[in-house]
């Protein structure tokens, strides 16, 4: 083997050469130096650069701000001039002082000069701020009444501007003094006699606000506003360029800053610094006063625009920083590299002369092992062999290298083996083998262990054999040893503990390491503790499991038995043992033999099997239930529709005080209660005709909370405890009112002497394990309205039962047996599940789970408890609204059903078309001439459906418009009960008022989409 050894010292030597390569430290230090270098002088020239533009952009600012402020002070000083010559015009003096009478003449004066001046207005008032004068544009003079003007005028005897109104409306009013020598204003504490005041008005946006938008070193973002900082609070006089947010608090914080400027300029500080104006945005701001006003003006740029061409600059200088440092870390690597190439040619010489010196060694080692070694390549040729080999098989090198390994020996599982090994790259031990050798004609036992050696990555591998040959006795003794280590593997690998013991003391001698997987204990616990598996099984277990054991020992007979025992864990572990009794020569038991198996996972299958048996019963058996009621339900409406249709119409003939009347009121009453009874069966039955929209339940919870303290009453306490981000559900509000009532009044029943009714909701996610107590419930996010009491409680036996329809145990006469019926089938109907805990005298807790949807709910509509009623068409005298003649097309299979309808039809108004299935009513319809505005129909009728007849019919008449009316349908009309969007639907038993006024919004083209429940309320 003289040629693998050398590569396999080269590996290593190589690996050791690259291990030990050393860190440049000094290129290292040198890098972080002139990186720290470079970085302090980039700061110090951003820094600097810095600083100098925001000196030049304050300077250029501030410059800028009182240029501006000049511009319009003068400009308010010239209006006040204007103001002043009107002041002293005598024919103002004189009318303010008594002397002259002609008001028109001086009106008409200042009308001249307000329109030769662009004045708004001109308004001229005595000392008691009355007008006595004014120019002709009435509607803006009449903006200037100056009698609060007047006021601080007579106080301070000084000229006054005041910017008033808001938007389009807003003036600049200029008022000024009049005194009787017609002379201006003077210093403070004028003592002259004040005869009135003039007042000027102007548009701001025409004159002033110009002066202030003057670009005449333009800046993109730059603004110049006017302020009065001596108001309280402090105000924008002129309009921003952009609106100002919704925020108040900014403008007021940026107004704030602004007046501590102006008065630290007016302390003889800088009027120009870095501020936050009113759309919270950075900005460098100078302030300068206005005079002759109180006012100040604030020019203003945004800071990034000032440091806009700084920024530039920056960057540019990081660049350069960044490309400074590349270079000196490329020149650095140079550098490195060229010193590493040096050292490691130094190194690959030093590495020659080490695997000339390993190969000797190598040789030798290989020479002196007294095993044989054969060096196999991926296909399982021979490369070498050695010395060892050769000599105990008698071979020469030639009859061995380059043959293929089955060529030289027949050995089927040692050429298997090897391409396992080849294959998965694990070494196997020592096996023993029967080697036939072909060039000696014989068979010699030999134990075989074989390691794969990888030379590179890039390299197959190859594989080491190291062949020891056997005696006689070595061989017995391999075979052994291979016997007892199967045995050994074959009872480790048993799902199950396999298990020897004492039969009088039950100590074991012997236990499978499986016994640490399934309870949890080391096994030498098992070998050292006498009472360990006794004190093991489940304390209820225990006795029965100890009496199945001596009766067993006994009678000396090999015997099974289950049990529970208690893990390491505190886990409860379902246990089968299966024991063999071995007895001496006098039949005595001495030993005991046996396997443990862990029924623990068959044991939860089969619950979790009884436990989906049981609950497909159930719905089986509410199923079957449902069915038969809606059945019932859809007959019964029929019987309803023509008792309440009758007795309605009675009612309508008997004049009030008939001896009749009481009869036919009660006729209808009872009805009116089979018919509750009807909808409570087709709720439970998932047959309910219903209309879902996504609904928030803490809105429904919030809307019924004042009637559920009245049903309640004072006995018990309500508390509702609602999730503030609560999904929203896709359900029909009323169904959802009805639920939450029912569950509240089961409750109420169950806490005759007071309690606490707690209302909870929440978003939940359920996960595999809790959907599995439903049969169909699917993981995922839904939206829990948990209602629980504080109730006597419920034994299993209630528990079972408790949503079957007419299930009670209330007395006789109190309850129906529907209202949590109802419940679960309105939960169902709605897509969701219902889960109860109750304990007797712990109370009951109702959790109902619907399905989450991520859009935005709609508020329930607020429960209405007055107010005028809405808006109807006219009635008839007997109450029923009113028709225009119309032509109907009544088709129903029930005629008394028919008869009722016709009637209420014709006592409105309509004309009547009758049939009594559709092919009758298609015949009809192709015999009448006229037009027909409207079909009244059943849904299930035999031969052809009401849907079919529609459909049939608009081709024929595409202006018909269409009613549907059932007791009960889950046809294309309604599917699941949930109604079709765009179909007019009635409800069997409805009232003749309930089908005049869908008929007039029918013919009217209001009300398409919408049904009629039993009784005449309406759902959309």
């Amino acid at each position: 083997m003289p040629h693998a050894r050398p590569r396999g010292e080269r590996g290593r030597v190589e690996r050791r050469a690259s291990g030990g390569e050393r860190i440049p430290w000094v290129h290292v230090g040198a890098f972080v130096a002139g990186t720290v270098l470079v970085v302090l002088f980039t700061a110090h020239q951003i820094g600097t650069e810095r600083e100098t533009t925001l000196l030049h952009w304050k300077t250029r600012i501030a410059t800028i701000a009182a240029d501006r402020a000049r511009l319009v002070s003068g400009w308010l000083a010239a209006r006040r001039a204007d103001a002043e010559v009107l002041a002293a015009f005598p024919a103002v003096r004189a009318l303010l002082a008594g002397q002259g009478k002609d008001e028109e003449s001086l009106a008409r004066h200042l009308t001249r000069v307000a329109s030769a001046y662009g004045y708004a207005g001109i308004v001229v008032s005595d000392a008691q701020g009355r007008p006595v004068a004014r120019s002709a544009a009435d509607a803006v003079a009449a903006a200037l009444e100056p009698a609060r003007a007047v006021a601080e005028v007579a106080a301070s005897r000084k000229p006054r501007f005041e910017l008033a109104g808001t938007g389009a409306g807003r003036l600049l009013a200029i008022t000024v003094p009049v005194f009787i020598d017609g002379a201006p204003a003077g210093p403070e504490g004028d003592p002259r006699p004040l005869l009135g005041v003039v007042t000027l008005g102007m548009k701001p946006d025409a004159s002033l606000y110009p002066l202030l938008a003057d670009d005449a070193e333009p800046t993109r973002t730059g603004e110049t506003l006017l302020v009065d900082l001596d108001s309280s609070p402090p105000v924008y006089l002129s309009p921003p360029r952009q609106p100002a947010p919704a925020d108040s608090a900014v403008v007021q914080r940026s107004l704030a800053t602004l007046r501590d400027l102006a008065q630290a300029a007016a302390q003889g500080h800088a009027p120009v610094a870095e501020t936050i104006d009113y759309r919270d945005v950075p900005v460098v701001v100078a302030v300068r006063r206005v005079s002759p006003t109180g006012w100040t003006l604030a020019l203003k740029v945004d800071r990034s625009e000032v440091l806009a061409e700084f920024e530039r600059s920056g960057r540019l200088a990081g660049a350069a920083a960044a490309f400074l440092l590349l270079a000196l870390a490329g020149f650095l690597v140079a550098l490195h590299r060229e010193r590493e190439r040096g050292r490691l040619l130094q190194e690959q010489m030093r590495r020659e002369r080490a695997l000339s010196n390993l190969q000797g060694y190598a040789d030798t080692i290989v020479a002196s092992v007294p095993a044989g070694l054969l060096l196999l390549s991926a296909d399982l040729h021979v490369l070498s062999a050695n010395r060892a080999f050769l000599e105990a098989f008698r071979l020469g090198e030639d009859d061995v290298v380059g043959r293929d390994l089955k060529q030289l020996v027949r050995a089927d599982r040692l050429v298997r083996g090897a391409g396992r090994v080849l294959e998965t790259g694990a070494a196997q031990p020592g096996v023993l083998y029967d080697l036939y050798v072909y060039a000696r004609r014989e068979t010699k036992p030999a134990r075989v262990a074989m390691t794969p050696i990888r030379m590179g990555d890039d390299v197959p591998p190859e594989l080491l054999l190291v062949i020891e040959d056997l005696t006689a006795e070595e061989r017995l003794q391999a075979a052994r040893q291979e016997s007892e280590e199967r045995y050994r593997d074959l009872i480790q690998g048993l799902d199950a503990i396999v298990w020897e013991a004492d039969a009088r003391t039950l100590t074991f001698s012997f236990v499978s390491g499986r016994a640490e997987t399934v309870l949890g204990y080391p096994v030498d616990r098992w070998l050292r503790e006498p009472d360990f598996w006794a004190r093991r099984i489940h304390p209820e277990d225990r006795d029965g499991v100890m009496r199945v054991y001596r009766e067993a020992l006994a009678g000396s007979r090999d015997h099974e038995f289950e049990y529970r025992a208690v893990a390491a864990d505190g886990r409860e572990v379902w246990l089968r043992d299966i024991v063999h009794v071995v007895r001496d020569v006098d039949g005595q038991p001495v030993t005991l033999r046996g396997l443990t198996v862990d029924l623990t996972e068959l044991r939860r299958s089969e619950r979790a099997l009884h436990q989906s048996e049981e609950q497909l019963r159930q719905a089986q058996k509410m199923d079957a239930v449902g069915k038969l009621a809606g059945g019932i339900a859809h007959d019964f409406n029929n019987l309803l529709m023509v008792i309440r249709g009758d007795s309605d119409l009675m009612l309508r003939r008997l004049p009030p005080g008939h001896p009749l009347r009481p009869n036919a009121e009660g006729v209808r009453e009872a009805a009116d209660q089979a018919a509750t009874l009807t909808r409570q069966l087709l709720a439970f039955s998932r047959k309910q005709v219903v209309a879902p929209r996504l609904v928030d339940l803490n809105g429904i919870v919030a809307s019924i909370h004042a009637m559920l303290e009245r049903l309640l009453g004072e006995t018990i306490n309500l508390v509702t405890v609602t999730a503030p981000d609560l999904g929203g559900v896709k359900a029909d509000p009323g169904q959802m009112e009805q639920m939450i009532l029912n569950l509240c009044v089961n409750a109420r029943d169950a806490m005759p002497d007071g309690g606490r009714l707690t209302i909870r909701t929440a978003n939940v996610d359920l996960d595999e394990d809790p959907a599995k107590e439903w049969s169909d419930a699917r993981p995922g996010p839904y939206v829990m309205l948990e209602v629980s009491d504080t109730g006597g409680g419920m034994d299993p036996e209630t528990r079972a039962h408790l949503f079957e329809p007419f299930f009670t145990t209330k007395e006789q006469g109190k309850g129906t047996g529907l209202g949590l019926s109802t419940v679960y089938g309105t939960v169902q109907q709605s897509g969701g599940h219902i889960a109860v805990e109750s304990e007797p005298g712990q109370g009951s807790t109702f959790r109902v789970y619907l399905p989450r949807v991520a859009a935005p709910v709609i508020a329930p509509e607020p429960r209405r408890t007055g107010g005028a009623p809405a808006a109807r068409p006219a009635a008839t005298a007997e109450g029923l609204v009113t028709g225009r003649g119309e032509t109907i097309l009544l088709v129903e299979d029930a005629a008394r059903v028919r008869a009722v309808v016709r009637e209420i039809l014709e006592m409105s108004g309509y004309a009547v078309l009758e049939a009594h299935h559709g092919a009758e009513a298609l015949e009809l319809s192709n015999r009448h001439g006229g037009p027909i505005h409207l079909l009244v129909t059943d849904v299930v009728m035999p031969q052809m459906s009401g849907r079919e007849l529609a459909q049939r019919l608009a081709t024929l008449r595409p202006d018909l418009k269409v009613l549907y009316m059932s007791g009960y349908t889950d046809d294309a009309i309604v599917r699941h009960g949930v109604l079709a969007s765009g179909i007019a639907f009635l409800s069997k038993p409805f009232t003749p008022d309930a089908l005049a006024l869908k008929v007039r919004e029918l013919l009217d083209g209001v009300g398409a989409g919408a049904s009629v429940a039993p009784g005449g309320s309406r759902s959309r």
